[in-house]
């Protein structure tokens, strides 16, 4: 689903009207219907906002889907006599297995990876994310990519914003505590917002702003 149509949808859902959601964005109904028609986008800010308000998280308003392969299980046989017990055992141990194997896609893949918490302690996401250290680099496939620190070791999603086109978005991956963002494309962009996620909690906050690409590197100001 594109964006504008996850913006009409979820607005509806929240029973709330074009004029509704402008006031609450501080923007005229016209910006709003353009937005819903497909002929722009929001900026960083508005698109945060937009987040905030139908409460659904920036991925799924951008339009981002995780797919997650149907699981088909086989067609039960008939017992023969003296076998049911046997059959019946066997078909639930199967069950179990193929809800084992869901489970673990789902939390491979729908959800961002997080590093373990201790024993008898909850995950949580503190309320403020905190980006330091932020440097330009090319890896070794020759590669744009910047890696900064953060304070929290979670994997999760970096949006790059230009004008009112769709954001690029890049895995933000967590390793010896340093994120690392690759493959991003020569350019300039206005915004670069971090978004991080444990499933029932969400967290966002601009890396940088005015970020530019070039044969020369990168460069880029630091957010307000």
């Amino acid at each position: 689903m594109l964006f504008h149509e996850k913006l009409i949808q979820s607005r509806r859902e929240k029973g709330m009207t074009q004029e509704d959601l402008a006031e609450r964005l501080s923007v005229s109904r016209q910006t709003v219907s353009k937005w819903e028609n497909g002929e722009c986008m929001p900026d960083a800010d508005k698109f945060i906002r937009l987040s905030d308000i139908l409460e659904i998280s920036l991925d799924e308003l951008a339009g981002r889907e995780v797919e997650v392969e149907p699981i088909v299980l086989p067609a039960p046989e008939v017992p023969q006599p003296g076998k049911k017990l046997s059959r019946i055992a066997a078909l639930a141990a199967v069950l179990c297995l193929l809800i084992g194997a869901a489970c673990f896609c789902l939390g491979r893949y729908a959800f961002p990876k997080a590093a373990p918490a201790e024993t008898g302690q909850a995950v949580r996401l503190p309320e403020t994310l905190t980006v330091a250290g932020l440097s330009f680099f090319t890896d070794a496939n020759g590669a744009n990519a910047l890696r900064f620190n953060v304070n929290v070791p979670f994997d999760g999603t970096v949006f790059f914003y230009r004008g009112e086109m769709k954001p690029v978005q890049l895995p933000a991956v967590y390793k010896d505590g340093v994120h690392t963002v690759t493959g991003i494309p020569a350019g300039s962009y206005e915004k670069v917002a971090l978004v991080i996620s444990t499933g029932d909690q969400e967290r966002s906050t601009l890396v940088a702003q005015n970020l530019t690409i070039d044969a020369d590197g990168g460069s880029w100001s630091n957010p307000d």
